[in-house]
């Protein structure tokens, strides 16, 4: 989805205590430790522990492929500019990147299955959010946009780094949707705590997953607001591992409408979403 490009703070540190979290067989998120909610939602980044029954090598290995400059799926038509084999202006990253609709027409049957299986992840992620927030359930439909529920839109990214180009990995930025899910099996990503970056180790096991600014804006009147995370992926070099990722962007429906709930019930806002993005964007201008 689009991003959020902030101004780069290059002071940077090593490692960070990041909170874990597990699906449960009901698909509740649980925190693994007390005080693990109040630190992911002040971060707006925490590790979920790889549900045993998603195929992520499978989705390894279709990402791994694209770097065959033969691969028919880099051949993928765009759809506007942000669908389609892609490169960043700017940054390194390299990606096929489709939206949920045209999933089961582009990406192979295990792969689409796939992105739904992280559909399922971050819905769940989603009602926690929502839960945690203290807005009533009968509000998040309208809250969402559609997403708590199932609808709303996804995005499934697989993405490399062309190390050919010297430009960032990825510039200093904040996801405008809700909830990413990032699957990165090299180093290089680093989230910025109180004006500094500092390094997210790769733990295997485990997907990081980030609170955009959306998620921020619906739970701006609830009892916890969640924090839109910082972050940015470092220049990779030759000699560095080959970084992949996977990425998952849930979002409203882009045509949609999302509303802000207290925890009483009671409507304190809304936006379309085009518009939502549009302030966004605005703010990006002006910061740059």
């Amino acid at each position: 989805m689009v991003q959020k490009v902030v101004p780069p703070n290059m002071q940077a540190v090593e490692g960070v205590e990041i909170p874990t979290a597990v699906i449960a067989e009901d698909q509740a998120l649980t925190f693994s430790a007390t005080g693990d909610v109040d630190r992911a939602w002040q971060l707006g980044i925490f590790y979920l522990e790889v549900p045993e029954a998603l195929n992520l090598e499978t989705a390894r290995a279709f990402g791994t492929a694209l770097l065959d400059p033969t691969n028919p799926y880099r051949d993928v038509p765009h759809f506007g500019e942000l669908e389609g084999f892609i490169a960043l202006d700017n940054n390194q990253q390299t990606k096929l990147a489709l939206r949920r609709h045209r999933w089961d027409q582009y990406y192979p049957p295990q792969v689409a299955e796939f992105g739904r299986q992280l559909d399922a992840i971050g819905v769940s992620v989603m009602q926690h959010v929502l839960s945690e927030s203290g807005i009533p359930k009968p509000m998040w439909q309208r809250a969402s946009g559609g997403y708590s529920s199932g609808g709303g839109t996804a995005f499934l990214n697989f993405v490399h780094y062309d190390t050919r180009h010297s430009y960032w990995g990825l510039r200093p930025h904040t996801d405008y949707g809700f909830v990413t899910i990032l699957d990165a099996t090299a180093p290089g990503l680093q989230v910025d705590i109180d004006g500094v970056f500092v390094d997210v180790p790769v733990r295997p096991g485990y997907l990081a997953i980030h609170f955009g600014e959306a998620l921020s804006y619906i739970t701006a009147y609830g009892e916890r607001q969640a924090t839109a995370v910082r972050h940015r992926v470092l220049s990779q070099r030759d000699c560095d591992p080959i970084r992949h990722g996977i990425v998952y962007f849930a979002n409203p429906d882009l045509d949609g409408m999302v509303c802000q709930f207290d925890a009483h019930g009671h409507e304190r806002g809304s936006s379309s979403v085009v518009s939502l993005f549009e302030r966004l964007e605005r703010d990006l201008t002006e910061l740059a």
